[in-house]
C-alpha cells in the first residue's frame, strides 16, 4: 500500500491524447509469440494536446513524520510516467516495511519545475529542501556544494561499470561521485511502418540506410506531408541536437565523440563540420515538424505514436516511460508496432556498426539533509539486484543495476500489482534485440561543463535546426565555449 504521496506541482493530463515519456537496457528475456496486427487507415484529426500544465497549489505546512519516526523527504521527476512512479513507490513501501522507524514522503514533479524549485530553495539556504532528489548531471549543483559524495555509500559491484563513470567531474576538480544511476540508455531511431509502406520506402535488410538514402527518406516523408521526425524542443534542451550527435558518433567513434560532446575538442574539424552540415541538409529536407520550437516532450511522443504525423523518431530507451502507459493517459496503443533502425551509415564512418549508449536520470542527496546516513542507506537498498530486475520489468527500460533473470525477475503477481500486463510489450524487445542486439555499445558518459552545455543548447538544439545560425557560426560559438 503506497501512502504519503504528495504533489506540490501536479502535472495534469488534458484531452483524449494526453502525454507520453522516458528510459533503458538490452537484457529483457522475451517470449516469442505470434501476433497479427491489423493496420487501420489513418485519418488525420486535429487535436489539441495540453501537457505539463502546472497547477498552482496553496502552500501547506511541510510534511511531518508519524509517531516520532525519522522523516525522509524525496523529490522526484516522472510525474507523467506511471511505471516509474510505481517502481519507486514499491521500493519506498518495502523500505518502510523493513525500517518501521523511517517515514519516507515522496513528491512527484515534472523535471523543469523540480530543478527550478531546487535552485531557488538551495540558493535561499536550503530551508525546506528534500533529503533525496532527482539528479541528472547539474555540474553547477556540485560546484555550489549542494550534492553529497556517494562514492563510499553505494555497493558499486551491483552496478554496470558505466554507473561509476557518470555523475563525477574529476576534470572540473570534483573527484567524488554524486549520482545514483538507476537506468541505462541506448539511443535509438524508430520508424512508422505504415507510413514507410504508404510511401514505398523499403528498409534495408541490415536496418541501416546510407547517409544519402536517409536524406532521401526525409525528403519523401516531407513531400507527402509528414515530418521526417517527431522530435521537438518546446521544453527540453536536447532533441534538436540528436541528428548532429548520431552522425558525429558514427563518423568518429565513441572516444572521439565523447571529447566533442563534452566540450574537450575543437569543432573546426572535417568530421564535426560534416556532421553539422548533414544536420542542415536533413533540416532543409523537412526533418523537423512545424511545431518544432513549441511542441513539448509529451506532445512529440503523441505526435509520433498516436497522431502519426512523422515518419521517424530519434529517442533513447526512456521512450517507454511516457509511451507505455494507458492510452487514456496519453500512452500508445500496444497493438501498434513501430519499427527500429540503425543510425544512417555515414560516409567514411568509423562507428557505423556501433550504437551510442549512456546514462539517464538518477538520484542524489542534498548537502542540507539532516539524515545523510539514512538517505544513503535508502539508495544502497535500491541498488539490490531484485530492484534492477523490477525496474526493467516495470518500466521497460534497461537497469544500471545488475541482476540475474532467473533469480531476480519479479513474478507475474508482483507485476500485476504494479499495473503491468505481463508480455504486453514483448514485441518491443523483440524488435530491439533484432536491430540493436548484436551491436557493440559505444559509451560516452562524460558530463559537459556548464558554459559549453549552454552553447550546445542555444546553437545546436535551437539555432541550427531553426536556421538561426550558420554552420560556421555554430563552430565558432562551440569553440569559444570549450571546457578548460
Amino acid at each position: 500500500m503506497f501512502r504519503k504521496i504528495y504533489t506540490l506541482f501536479a502535472v495534469v493530463l488534458i484531452a483524449a491524447f494526453a502525454l507520453a515519456a522516458c528510459a533503458p537496457q538490452t537484457v529483457i528475456e522475451t517470449v516469442e509469440v505470434e501476433k497479427t496486427v491489423e493496420v487501420e487507415k489513418i485519418v488525420e484529426v486535429e487535436k489539441t494536446v495540453e501537457v505539463e500544465k502546472i497547477v498552482e497549489v496553496t502552500p501547506t505546512a511541510p510534511p511531518q513524520a508519524e509517531g516520532g519516526k525519522e522523516l525522509i523527504v524525496w523529490w522526484s521527476h516522472w510525474a507523467n510516467e506511471p511505471a516509474k512512479k510505481a517502481m519507486v513507490e514499491k521500493v519506498v513501501a518495502d523500505y518502510e516495511a523493513e525500517h518501521p522507524n523511517v517515514d519516507i514522503v515522496l513528491t512527484w514533479w515534472d523535471k523543469n519545475p523540480l530543478k527550478d524549485a531546487i535552485r531557488s530553495t538551495m540558493t535561499a539556504g536550503g530551508e525546506g529542501a528534500p533529503d533525496l532528489v532527482y539528479f541528472e548531471n547539474e555540474l553547477e549543483w556540485v560546484q555550489a556544494g549542494w550534492m553529497v559524495d556517494l562514492a563510499d555509500a553505494l555497493p558499486w559491484d551491483n552496478f554496470d561499470p558505466m554507473a561509476k563513470l557518470d555523475g563525477t567531474y574529476p576534470d572540473q576538480g570534483y573527484p567524488g561521485i554524486y549520482k545514483f544511476n538507476i537506468s541505462k540508455v541506448t539511443n535509438m531511431l524508430f520508424y512508422n511502418k505504415e507510413i514507410f509502406a504508404e510511401l514505398g520506402i523499403t528498409v534495408p535488410e541490415n536496418y541501416q540506410f546510407t547517409q544519402a538514402e536517409f536524406l532521401e527518406v526525409v525528403k519523401r516523408c516531407s513531400a507527402a506531408g509528414y515530418a521526417g521526425v517527431a522530435d521537438a524542443i518546446g521544453n527540453r534542451p536536447y532533441p534538436g541536437v540528436w541528428p548532429v550527435q548520431y552522425a558525429l558518433f558514427s563518423l568518429v567513434g565513441p572516444q572521439e565523440f565523447d571529447l566533442y560532446n563534452a566540450g574537450k575538442k575543437a569543432w573546426d574539424t572535417p568530421e564535426a563540420r560534416a556532421a553539422l552540415e548533414y544536420s542542415v541538409a536533413l533540416r532543409d529536407a523537412g526533418l523537423w515538424p512545424e511545431s518544432f520550437s513549441t511542441m513539448t516532450i509529451d506532445e512529440f511522443h503523441v505526435y509520433f505514436h498516436t497522431q502519426r504525423k512523422a515518419c521517424m523518431l530519434y529517442i533513447p530507451t526512456w521512450y517507454t516511460g511516457r509511451a507505455f502507459k494507458a492510452q487514456a493517459d496519453g500512452g500508445q496503443d500496444p497493438n501498434w508496432h513501430f519499427g527500429m533502425l540503425r543510425y544512417p551509415a555515414m560516409d567514411g564512418g568509423k562507428a557505423n556498426d556501433l550504437v551510442w549508449a549512456g546514462t539517464e536520470s538518477g538520484f542524489g542527496i542534498l548537502s542540507t539533509t539532516k539524515h545523510e546516513a539514512t538517505a544513503k542507506d535508502i539508495l544502497a537498498y535500491l541498488a539490490q539486484p531484485k530492484y534492477g530486475a523490477l525496474w526493467t520489468a516495470v518500466t521497460n527500460s534497461p537497469s544500471m543495476i545488475k541482476y540475474d533473470v532467473a533469480a531476480d525477475w519479479p513474478d507475474n503477481d508482483t507485476l500485476t500489482a504494479l499495473n503491468v500486463v505481463p508480455g504486453q510489450w514483448d514485441w518491443y524487445w523483440e524488435e530491439y534485440n533484432k536491430v540493436y542486439g548484436g551491436l557493440e555499445l559505444g559509451i560516452a558518459p562524460t558530463a559537459r561543463c556548464g558554459g559549453f552545455n549552454d552553447v550546445v543548447t542555444s546553437v545546436l538544439n535551437e539555432g541550427l535546426p531553426q536556421n538561426l545560425v550558420s554552420v560556421d557560426e555554430a563552430i565558432e560559438a562551440l569553440n569559444g565555449a570549450l571546457c578548460q
